[in-house]
């Protein structure tokens, strides 16, 4: 087994990277969580100053690689992201574009469960004029009448069904689809 620490920017992806565990989803991709997730509470926490924190204290677990699972958001692209949150020799950045909400968006079950719409495709996840939150919550909004926050929308998520396989099978969720790459590439 290939063991692993994730430091992630906030609470909706720590929520994930427990749910994956809870699932035994890592388990079968021959992962062993060792560390708690470590929540960075905020992308403006993962600087360089602070990620040499999160990685020292990630590395107290021994782990053989580092996840580090952050949103681009409005950062002008992946490079420039990567580049703000330092060098880490054991390390793997993944950043959901725009923010991992867009991988909710991409998951067309989750949607037509939620909306109870058969007819529910969402065919541009990671290019929302909005945040992906915000346009899931106009979603809800739309279709419920009830609005939502984001660690209330990540744990109903999860609970109803969420596939993060499913979701790096859309065509235009790039970023899920390396995320999956990335852990399956572990094996290896």
């Amino acid at each position: 087994m290939v063991k692993v620490a994730f430091i992630v920017e906030g609470k909706v992806e720590k929520i994930f990277i427990d749910f994956l565990e809870n699932t035994g989803w890592f388990r079968e991709k021959n992962i062993k969580k060792v560390a708690p997730t470590i929540d960075a509470k905020g992308g403006g926490n993962l600087c360089p100053q602070n990620m040499q924190l999160f990685v020292e204290q990630a590395k107290t677990f021994n782990p053989d690689k580092i996840f580090i699972l952050t949103d681009l958001e409005c950062d002008p692209c992946v490079e420039k992201t990567k580049e703000r949150l330092g060098e880490c020799d054991i390390c793997v950045v993944v950043l959901a574009k725009k923010a991992i909400e867009a991988w909710f968006l991409a998951d067309g079950e989750i949607l037509r469960k939620f909306t109870q719409s058969q007819l529910f495709y969402f065919e541009y996840p990671e290019r929302t004029e909005l945040m992906p939150y915000d346009v899931f919550k106009s979603i809800l909004m739309r279709y419920t009448g009830r609005g939502t926050n984001k660690v209330k929308l990540a744990k109903n998520i999860f609970r109803n069904g969420f596939d993060i396989e499913r979701v790096a099978e859309h065509p235009e969720c790039a970023s899920a689809k390396y995320f999956v790459d990335k852990i399956i590439g572990l094996r290896t």
